[in-house]
């Protein structure tokens, strides 16, 4: 068994048979609906816009402290040494200052490594994966601190969907710029910057919205050559599929991870239909 482990929050959306290969501990965000409470972990998407067809009004919500705090116990009986965790963008949501508060509660906090990701969902996936892949690589604690931190810190998040009511409703965004997608028949995009969600830009056809990632992305590469990307979507298969195809001739070199999933919690804030990527270079 490795001596480092992994805990990731339920919005970041690995694969369950990876989870449990790799003996991940996963903590959940509640999903809430009046007075009803519901764990991530425990419903899927299709229930979520089951109930919403039905009137749901959902809010989320970070774990406790408690629920961290016997995360890190569990992993500690397991014999890990090492505790390392991927949560969201602590300017989404107040997970990551839940997993710090439960970090100096537990007896060893110097065994507890909480990575501040500046990401969420699917950037948060490929995070995790970055830091899982050095667990199983066998290097040290050190080491693993420093390079992951490297790629969060060279790392960058976009996506479109087909409109932002769902931002608006989970207050990401005003409603004013939730318009812009509906009223006026075009594309957004949204930029995660500084960890929060901003409205970078809008086009009229989704060659344009691909040709302005690119752009994003030859923005930041500088003289950095590894250029990794992540590319997921909910129920835009297709639109993910061309994205890729336009990547791929733009940066031949990169490597590439695709998903479709998104859970829960980040469908009830972004909605049905959309896709994006996720990247980092070094």
């Amino acid at each position: 068994m490795n001596k480092y482990g992994l805990i990731i929050d339920s919005t970041v959306y690995l694969e369950e048979d990876f989870i449990k290969q790799n003996d991940i501990d996963v903590v959940s965000l509640n999903i809430i609906d009046k007075d009803v409470s519901y764990k991530e972990i425990d419903i899927d998407v299709d229930f979520i816009f089951d109930q919403q067809k039905k009137g749901a009004h959902f809010t989320t919500s970070q774990p406790s402290p408690g629920e961290f705090l016997e995360a890190y116990d569990r992993m500690h009986k397991k014999g890990y040494e090492e505790i390392f965790l991927v949560v969201l963008s602590k300017n989404l949501s107040g997970t990551y200052q839940s997993a710090i508060l439960a970090q100096s509660m537990f007896d060893h906090p110097e065994k507890i490594h909480v990575f501040d990701t500046s990401l969420a969902a699917y950037g948060t996936e490929m995070i995790a994966l970055e830091v899982m892949k050095r667990i199983n690589e066998g290097k040290a604690k050190e080491v693993i601190w420093k390079e992951v931190n490297e790629i969060i810190a060279n790392a960058g998040q976009m996506f479109t969907v087909e409109n932002l009511f769902s931002l608006t409703k989970g207050g990401r965004l005003s409603v004013a710029q939730a318009m812009v997608g509906t009223v006026l028949r075009i594309k957004p995009i949204i930029k995660v910057v500084d960890g929060k969600l901003k409205l970078d830009g809008k086009e009229r056809t989704y060659k344009k919205v691909h040709q302005y990632l690119i752009k994003s992305v030859k923005d930041t590469l500088d003289d950095r050559k590894k250029l990794h990307f992540y590319v997921t979507n909910t129920h835009s298969k297709e639109g993910a599929i061309e994205l890729r195809k336009d990547l791929e001739e733009a940066f031949p070199h990169a490597t590439f991870h695709m998903t479709d999933y998104l859970g829960p919690v980040f469908s009830i804030h972004v909605g049905k239909k959309g896709y994006g990527i996720a990247w980092y270079s070094l």
